[in-house]
């Protein structure tokens, strides 16, 4: 088992967490939000955590005018400043000499579930698939590449920017429109990568009965969620059937399978007993996403396994 922290973000900081919140740096801005999972006291004073420009509160915490209301909770804006999206980057390693296009571009803002569409921890991942493609594109391949539960894309962006033909399929349509900023922000024309809105499941199902195969998959499936049409999917229901189509979707000398996890009651090593069932010969990588504070203190986000 082993801890991946984030590479190349450096538009990314984590300044401390305690108490059950967050202190982050996204670009310019700085917010906080909450984590149930950080029991510990925060190394910082109040006063480096009043400079937040927006906090997010649960319910009805936030009670001025400057907060944006929903029915999870609310961002408090403290900075009139802060705008409804900002650009951030992340510095493809192995990729350049490709002018203002180099690197991976894409667009973070307040949503109302506290996220930003941007998860940082997933720069480790990144990190992997970089290599993983380049490496093929040098020698010639044009990998298949399918981002299952895509969200807004950065991955999708990123694999698709290496020269991989790329399927993304999610059930939401504002995500997927978010996506599709962040391929264009990237430099990418519009057809850079095939959209699909629709259940993960239900459309790798289809694409097995087509004899459709890919060389690269990447899921992260929620604990919970609904398909485009109302399907259910329960995390420990669903990941068992889904990664035995995956399975038989992946090419004979398919580079990778990431498998992400977040907010479920499984443990890494059941994702990794799971790649296991079918992974045969091939390197399974797991463990904990985490992000690293100034103090040195580690923060687990969510759980990753890796078949390559």
């Amino acid at each position: 088992m082993i801890l991946e922290e984030i590479g190349n973000l450096a538009v990314y900081e984590l300044l401390d967490s305690g108490n059950g919140e967050r202190l982050e740096r996204f670009g310019d801005f700085i917010l906080r939000r909450p984590d149930p999972g950080v029991l510990w006291k925060p190394a910082l004073g109040e006063a480096e955590w009043n400079k937040a420009d927006a906090i997010y509160r649960r319910g009805g915490e936030a009670a001025d005018e400057s907060a944006t209301e929903d029915i999870k909770g609310k961002w408090q804006i403290k900075n009139p400043q802060l705008p409804e999206k900002w650009q951030m980057e992340y510095a493809i390693p192995g990729y350049s000499g490709h002018g203002a296009n180099e690197n991976l571009k894409f667009y973070a803002k307040l949503t109302p579930f506290k996220h930003t569409g941007v998860f940082p921890e997933q720069a480790a991942n990144w990190d992997f698939m970089s290599g993983k493609i380049l490496c093929a594109v040098k020698a010639g391949r044009v990998p298949q590449v399918l981002n299952l539960f895509g969200y807004t894309g950065v991955a999708s962006v990123l694999a698709a920017k290496l020269g991989a033909q790329v399927t993304h399929v999610d059930a939401s349509k504002p995500s997927l429109s978010w996506a599709k900023e962040n391929m264009l922000l990237s430099g990418l024309p519009d057809d850079a990568i095939r959209w699909i809105l629709d259940d993960a499941l239900k459309f790798a199902k289809r694409e097995l009965k087509r004899g459709k195969k890919y060389d690269a998959i990447i899921m992260d499936p929620p604990a919970f969620g609904r398909g485009s049409k109302g399907e259910v999917w329960k995390f420990s229901e669903g990941l068992p059937e889904l990664l035995d189509v995956a399975a038989q979707l992946l090419s004979d000398d398919f580079l990778f399978l990431i498998v992400n996890a977040y907010a479920v009651s499984v443990s890494a090593l059941t994702l990794n007993n799971m790649l296991a069932d079918f992974g045969g010969q091939r390197q399974i990588d797991y463990g904990e996403l985490v992000l690293k504070q100034g103090s040195g203190r580690l923060l687990s986000t969510g759980l990753f396994a890796r078949l390559h």
